[in-house]
């Protein structure tokens, strides 16, 4: 420091407001993936009921899962094609799944 100044006649910056928005945002695909395994585990119950001989080679929540890849697929193919922000997040994927798995588990609990 050079002899002679101080900062002490430096004054503090003055706050700015901001302009961004402070709560968290959601990704679009991630809200439409929860919804879509939301809706189709108790739909899938309902239609393992209605057709028990689709789940005897297959576990139910395996078709839950196989329906999250093509959904994921699809996200994936867009947002290399550009038309989404980016691909689906590992803990929507997760959290989608076992939503869905629930709801499934769930609705086929109570149809019997």
């Amino acid at each position: 420091m050079c002899e002679g100044q101080s900062l002490a006649h430096v004054p503090d910056p003055v706050p700015q407001p901001m302009t961004d928005p402070t709560g968290p945002t959601y990704p679009p695909a991630g809200l439409a993936f929860v919804a879509v395994m939301l809706v189709a585990g108790p739909l899938l119950a309902l239609l393992f009921k209605a057709h028990p001989s689709l789940v005897a080679s297959i576990p139910g929540l395996m078709w839950l899962l196989g329906l999250a890849l093509l959904f994921d697929v699809a996200v994936n193919v867009l947002s290399m094609q550009g038309r989404l922000a980016g691909p689906l997040p590992m803990a929507w994927r997760a959290g989608g799944f076992i939503a869905g798995g629930l709801a499934h588990v769930a609705t086929a609990a109570l149809v019997g």
